[in-house]
Formats: structure tokens, C-alpha cells, sequence
């Protein structure tokens, strides 16, 4: 990359970094995200998508910097442009987002963009696990300005605006005892009953977790992506990204079921003949004929598998102070053990061990929509305890006046089309 001085302001220069430059400086900042590093360029380089690294020096100083990656759209030539959760810089600095945008349009222009899409990685306005607005950060006013300096919203951005996070702060055992209860017995169960296992896969075996990912998506009609997508991650991002899965040994469980029915024998032949026993008896009688089906149902499984049968898997990335949930997949066949819930149980054990201050489990939707096809998603994140995080949401820069004719001729479409 050329280092160059584009243009200069009051005390400010709008200037290509180098890639060191950039990380130093992100490094320091509350809004770093896995999106906005040098990690995410090279990946996005690899795929063949031109990243460029702009910033703002004050007294030779950095005070702001941004990833900004062409998109593969183009209209009569000129280009579309993304800055991934970015900037990178204090949103309530007027002056310096001002003169950010004005430089990085002068900056795009240059490149024929056409438009530039943003999406900062701040608060709009803090929120409890119900999505009910309270106490704490309100960053409307930086909405507000962005629309001032011409930026417009884009509804339809890529970036998620809703998540849902769980602070650290607190002892494993607190945050366990903050779950709901049906997520608390669930986990146990997949811990005691099923014997589950959860572990880190490497490079080499993550066509398992494309597998589990694949039919996942097939089921539920959505799109995923590819190996290779997982295996530059994997390269690019080395121990900062986390592919974890949950399976169940069949010896293990059933060695689990039959020692749990020796265990109920036992209670039974120490009940007496009294009347008021008998309902009892019954009860462990009924908790070992389910035993039973449970058996012949691990030794049907024998008969077609090996003794380990992946359930679920999930990515996970560990930047800055968080850990972010991103992907995740589950076999339909298997989903009664719950494989997801001791993953997410495994992965923020992981978090509070390693002193990340919360995890992310990125995105929800429907939240204010409780018949939502997606409401569930929430809902069992919600149970994880934690709050619903509003971003502030995407925005367009129109750089070029062809990006007019461009929305018009969209428009024109979508009329037609109805």
C-alpha cells in the first residue's frame, strides 16, 4: 500500500495507514470488532475483494481509521463500497466525523464509487433482556448527525442491528444461576444424562462442521456458506476464531442409562409393601421402561454409526473484550438432546475464563414481534439471561449523483414487479 497524504484540515490529515498504523490504533478503541481489523482484510483480500485502509491523524496522531471493502455491485461502472461496523472513531467528535466523510467521499470519488454503505458499532440506546428502553447510553444524536452530513438509513444493510449479550461480569456460577430454569435443566441434563461432549476442531476437520451447517440451512431455507468461507476464517484469524462441536458418545450413554436403572432397582427393593409407597414404585418403574426404549433406541444407533455422532456445531470469534457467536448448525434427527445449549454453556465458561468482559450472541430478530417466525431465536438466547443490544443501524452515502438514477430505476422496479 502507497502512503500517501490525501488532503489536510484544521490539524487533520485524511491518509492511507499502513496496516501496523491501523492496528495500533483500533487496538485502543471501545468500538474494535472482528469486522474492522487487518485479519478480516486479508480474508477479504484472498476472496479477491480490494480493501483499502483510511484514516485521520492529528498531530500526526490517529485518531480515526476504517476497513473499506468494494462490493462485488456495480451500476453503468461505478461501485459500491462498505465499511464493515465502521468507522473506526469517536462518533460525538463532530468535527472529526464530519471531516472523515467529506475526505473518504473526495477518496472514494477517485475510485468511481457510487455510494458507501456504514454501520457503526455503537449503541442507539441501551435496552433490558425485554427490549424496553432504560437507563443508560443514548446515541441518537449521533443518528441525527449522520443524517445532517448526508447519510441516509439503509434498513436493508447486511450488518445486524439487534443482538443479544450477556455481560461477564459476574462468577460462573452467578451467570449460570441467572439463566431460566428450563435452559439450567436442559444443560444438566446434556452434562449428566446424555454425557455429552463438546470440543475445538481444527483445520482438518471442518468439513464436519460444514456438514452440520449444510443440512441446517437445507432445513430451514437458508443460505451458507462455503468450506472454503470456513477455512479462510480458520487461516486468517488463527486461535481468534473458535469452531466448537457437541456429540454423544452411544457406549457412554448407554452405559449412563443402564447404570441409572440399577440405581432405580435399588430404590425399589428398598420400598416397603406400604400402600403409600406404591406410587413411587410406579414412578421409578415408568423412569426405567423409558430407560429401556432409550437403550434400544442408542442400539439401533449402533448398528448404522460410530460411537461418536456429532449433534450440533457452532463459530465462534474472540476479539477485543468480546466473544461473538456467529454460525452454528444442528441435525434435525438429534435435536432432542440439545446439543446447542451446552455449546453455548462451554463457550461462555470459555469467556469468563479468558476475562472477556460478555459474549455476543449476535443477532436476533422479531423482537417485538412475539408470532414471529424468528422469534424463537430470541427467546433462547433470552434465556441465557443478558440484554437486547440496539445498534444504530446501517446508513448510505450517496458519493456519486448516479446513485439517484440508480435508486429511481430500482424503484420503477419494484412498482412494476407488484
Amino acid at each position: 500500500m502507497n502512503y500517501c497524504i490525501l488532503n489536510r484540515g484544521d490539524n487533520m490529515n485524511f491518509t492511507e495507514l499502513t496496516d501496523e498504523e491501523f492496528r495500533k490504533f483500533v487496538d485502543t478503541q471501545d468500538t474494535k470488532n472482528f469486522f474492522q481489523t487487518i485479519m478480516m482484510k486479508e480474508r477479504m483480500e484472498k476472496e479477491g475483494i480490494p480493501v483499502y485502509v483510511v484514516g485521520v491523524k492529528k498531530d500526526d496522531k490517529v485518531v480515526a481509521a476504517s476497513l473499506i471493502a468494494e462490493t462485488s455491485h456495480s451500476f453503468l461502472g461505478y461501485k459500491s463500497f462498505e465499511a464493515y461496523k465502521g468507522f473506526i472513531l469517536d462518533y460525538h467528535d463532530k468535527e472529526l466525523v464530519s471531516f472523515m466523510t467529506s475526505e473518504v467521499k473526495k477518496y472514494l470519488k477517485e475510485k468511481k464509487a457510487l455510494r458507501l454503505f456504514i454501520d457503526p458499532y455503537i449503541v442507539n440506546v441501551t435496552r433490558d433482556m425485554d427490549a424496553n428502553e432504560i437507563e443508560g447510553e443514548d446515541n441518537r444524536d449521533v443518528a441525527q448527525y449522520l443524517h445532517e452530513l448526508g447519510y441516509v438509513d439503509h434498513p436493508d444493510g447486511a450488518q445486524v442491528k439487534w443482538t443479544y449479550c450477556l455481560d461477564l461480569n459476574k462468577s460462573e456460577d452467578e451467570i449460570f444461576k441467572d439463566f431460566k430454569s428450563n435452559h439450567k435443566n436442559i444443560i444438566n441434563k446434556c452434562i449428566n444424562k446424555y454425557k455429552l461432549h463438546v470440543r475445538q476442531i481444527d483445520y482438518d476437520e471442518l468439513n464436519i462442521f460444514k456438514e452440520c451447517t449444510e443440512s441446517t440451512c437445507l432445513r430451514r431455507g437458508f443460505p451458507d456458506k462455503s468450506l472454503e468461507y470456513y477455512q479462510d476464517m480458520y487461516n486468517a484469524f488463527k486461535d481468534q476464531v473458535k469452531y466448537l462441536i457437541c456429540s454423544i458418545h452411544l457406549s457412554e450413554y448407554k452405559e449412563s442409562l443402564e447404570e441409572n436403572n440399577r440405581l432405580l432397582e435399588e430404590k425399589i427393593s428398598k420400598l416397603s409393601d406400604a400402600p403409600a409407597n406404591e406410587k413411587k414404585r410406579e414412578n421409578f418403574k415408568q423412569d426405567i421402561a423409558t430407560n429401556n426404549k432409550n437403550i434400544a433406541y442408542v442400539e439401533e444407533l449402533q448398528k448404522d454409526h460410530d460411537d461418536e455422532i456429532v449433534l450440533a456445531c457452532a463459530m465462534f470469534m474472540t476479539y477485543g473484550d468480546e466473544v461473538v457467536y456467529l454460525f452454528s448448525g444442528s441435525y434435525e434427527e438429534y435435536i432432542k438432546f440439545n446439543g446447542q445449549y451446552l455449546i453455548q454453556w462451554d463457550i461462555i465458561k470459555y469467556a469468563i475464563e479468558n476475562h472477556y468482559k460478555r459474549y455476543n450472541f449476535y443477532g436476533i430478530q422479531d423482537v417485538f414481534n412475539p408470532k414471529g417466525k424468528d422469534r424463537g431465536v430470541y427467546e433462547f438466547k433470552k434465556g441465557f439471561g443478558g440484554y437486547v443490544e440496539e445498534l444504530l443501524g446501517s446508513f448510505e452515502l450517496s458519493i456519486s449523483p448516479v446513485n439517484g438514477l440508480y435508486k429511481l430505476l430500482k424503484k420503477i422496479k419494484s412498482i412494476i414487479r407488484k
